[in-house]
């Protein structure tokens, strides 16, 4: 990776509660703006500003999971100065706002890969997960594939999830659990069809702790899922890198919590009216 890139993440993790913008940050690698923007994605399967999208939602689940600040404290932390704006973007990427992602459920079935910041799920707590999700109606399917974890791990715990998204805010569209050492098969069901990327997350088995080592990996490119076609994907994972952009999704139905959001709001309109 080239080092203006890596000048560049440093810079967005360290000031992602700052104003700054793509302009500030190319000055400050020597770069033209332009070339920044090309050689930033081309390095990091995202955008500048999408990559400090990414930092400063991770770090706003962060606290909401880990603190007892307000939300307008944590907005005020990660670079928003309007909570009107944050919740709004917030509800509409992650699937729930922020108040409800205090739910914890959401805590319990959290799964963070970061370099400074890691969480998975017990695998018992994540395959009833897998089995209690909602199924979608028609048109799925599975997708195969293999994981490739290094045999210095040993054992490892791993999520396979689904997503629309390379570096996704809320919760996979289908996923897997299970427990791999070195060269496994996996295969995640109820897929929807259509473009997908897959990410796996991946801990030594039983560890839990906030600094415990990561490992992950990512389809780069969305994989495309149709009925009656096979669908298969090489997962290698790796340590997470300082570079890699931070995900947390969790596992618990974020569906439902937006229902009752929905009733909760029709019934004061109601009242209102």
């Amino acid at each position: 990776m080239e080092k203006s890139v890596r000048q560049a993440v440093e810079a967005i993790r360290s000031r992602y509660y700052e104003p700054i913008t793509l302009n500030e940050i190319a000055a400050e690698v020597f770069v033209s703006p332009y070339h920044f923007s090309r050689i930033f994605s081309r390095a990091t399967g995202l955008t500048p500003g999408r990559y400090l999208t990414a930092v400063r939602l991770f770090a706003a689940k962060r606290m909401l999971l880990t603190t007892d600040l307000t939300v307008s404290d944590i907005v005020c932390s990660v670079g928003y100065n309007s909570v009107g704006t944050f919740t709004s973007r917030f509800t509409r990427a992650v699937g729930m706002s922020p108040t409800q992602y205090r739910d914890p459920a959401v805590s319990r079935l959290l799964v963070a890969a970061s370099h400074d910041f890691a969480r998975l799920p017990k695998l018992g707590e994540m395959v009833e997960a897998c089995r209690n999700r909602p199924r979608p109606g028609q048109w799925t399917t599975s997708v195969r594939g293999t994981l490739d974890i290094p045999e210095a791990v040993g054992r490892a715990d791993v999520m396979v999830g689904v997503f629309s998204e390379a570096t996704p805010q809320g919760a996979p569209v289908a996923f897997e659990a299970l427990s791999a050492r070195g060269r496994t098969e996996f295969e995640v069901s109820g897929v929807p069809c259509g473009a997908h990327h897959l990410i796996a997350v991946a801990m030594p088995h039983g560890a839990r702790s906030a600094d415990a080592p990561v490992l992950t990996a990512v389809t780069r490119r969305p994989a495309k899922v149709v009925s009656g076609l096979n669908t298969y994907v090489c997962l290698p994972l790796e340590p997470a890198a300082e570079t890699d952009p931070p995900v947390a999704v969790t596992l618990a139905d974020t569906t439902a919590a937006m229902e009752a959001r929905n009733l909760r709001v029709h019934r004061l309109r109601q009242t209102v009216a």
